[in-house]
This record gives structure tokens, sequence and C-alpha cells, in this order.
């Protein structure tokens, strides 16, 4: 289906530009691969599509991904590598995760979500939230 070259021109080419309108503004491409057709489809693939889209959007608002740096402060090249079998997924990669805002540290001890979860909330802080 996704190799469908009415619907996906040159679908062996990585290509994600074609997911974008002339003004940058995404199409509307709702293959629902993962959640099955017809009948048998899956009932919560909208809440399953909205609560990814929350999860990614929150992580990038608070933190940035840039390349990890060697020991001499050069930027390692991302290999692009995946796995093989039934469940294709990208192979881990060293990268460098940045707080956007100093509050975050904050925010993730407050949610429990930070390597600094378990450690005391300075309730100082939380005023400047």
């Amino acid at each position: 289906m996704t190799h469908d070259e009415k619907r996906y021109p040159s679908p062996d080419e990585f290509k994600p530009e074609r997911f974008l309108h002339e003004d940058g503004s995404l199409t509307n491409d709702t293959m629902p691969l993962g959640f099955g057709w017809g009948r048998r489809i899956c009932v919560g693939r909208h809440l399953a599509d909205a609560t990814l889209w929350s999860a990614i959007a929150s992580f990038l608002a608070a933190f940035s991904v840039h390349t990890a740096l060697d020991e001499h402060g050069e930027e390692i090249p991302v290999v692009p590598k995946f796995s093989t079998g039934l469940a294709i997924h990208p192979e881990t990669f060293p990268c460098r995760i940045i707080p956007r805002f100093q509050s975050v540290e904050t925010l993730t001890a407050l949610t429990g979500l930070g390597a600094s979860s378990t450690a005391p909330v300075n309730s100082d802080r939380l005023t400047q939230i």
C-alpha cells in the first residue's frame, strides 16, 4: 500500500517533503498502516495518534536534540541504522538532549520523568515556573 506509485511517487526514495504542501503545511495523509482497515480497524487509533503527537510535541517544546560531540568537541555524524526482522526500528545513536529553559529540571522532577525525579524538589524554584 505504501508502494502505490499513484499515491506515493518514487515510493522507495526517502522524501519527507511528499507530506508537505507548497506553503510548508502538512498534507492530510492519514494512511492507518498500524491500525488495520474496515470493520477490524482499531477503535483507539485517534487516541493513540493524539497521545503520540502530544508526547512528541511536549518533548520538543522542553528540549532540543543535537548531534553528539566527541572528546575534541567535534560533531559525531549520525549514521542511520535500523534493526531487521518483523518490527523494524532505528538503532540507538549518540545525541545531546538539551533543556530549552531553566525550569525544565523542575518540571521533570515534578512529573517524575527526569533522572533527578527522585531528588527533593526545591520549592523556591516552583515559584519561577
